[in-house]
């Protein structure tokens, strides 16, 4: 092999964390469109699966993920607003976690879209649902289409993005 044969390359710095949401928006991408393959081959066959690690689960059918969002071009499904929300948080949190920390100050009504602990998100009503993403932050399990679409207009203030070309999510009826 000599150099010539080979494609041009450009050596770019990056943070540790940076690369590491990169290559787990990757494999997220490939286990979406190994979902997806699954799905389709469970049309004609009446099941659908889907491999995670060594473990095949069962589906429930081929819209196993009712919602979806795209963040920074990577498409996030899940089965429930706050899961999509959550997914979302976890991202934001590997990859510009001082956006979190704006977002935090910032509230809708009478809520927080993030928080550290479970008793700041709903601070009018403490005894409605929260959950607790995989990065730690605590979010509100009791959203629909359009808290969901208010928070991610608000993550995108807080992180200096775009809304509708960063952060995408439309209102499904």
């Amino acid at each position: 092999m000599t150099l010539a044969a080979q494609e041009p390359t450009v050596l770019v710095r990056l943070p540790v964390h940076l690369v590491d949401a990169m290559l787990k928006m990757r494999d997220s991408l490939d286990k979406d469109l190994t979902a997806s393959l699954s799905a389709s081959i469970a049309k004609n066959t009446k099941v659908a699966t889907i491999e995670t690690g060594t473990q095949s689960k069962l589906l429930n059918g081929p819209r196993h993920h009712k919602y979806k969002a795209e963040y920074l071009g990577e498409c996030i499904r899940g089965r429930t607003l706050p899961d999509v929300f959550a997914a979302i948080v976890d991202l934001t949190a590997e990859i510009a976690p001082e956006s979190l920390e704006r977002l935090a100050d910032m509230s809708a009504r009478s809520r927080h879209y993030v928080a550290r602990k479970p008793e700041a998100v709903h601070t009018g009503n403490k005894r409605l649902p929260t959950k607790q993403t995989t990065s730690g932050w605590w979010i509100s399990k009791n959203i629909g289409q359009e808290d969901l679409l208010r928070a991610l207009k608000a993550l995108c203030r807080a992180g200096d993005l775009q809304f509708g070309t960063d952060v995408k999510f439309v209102i499904q009826s």
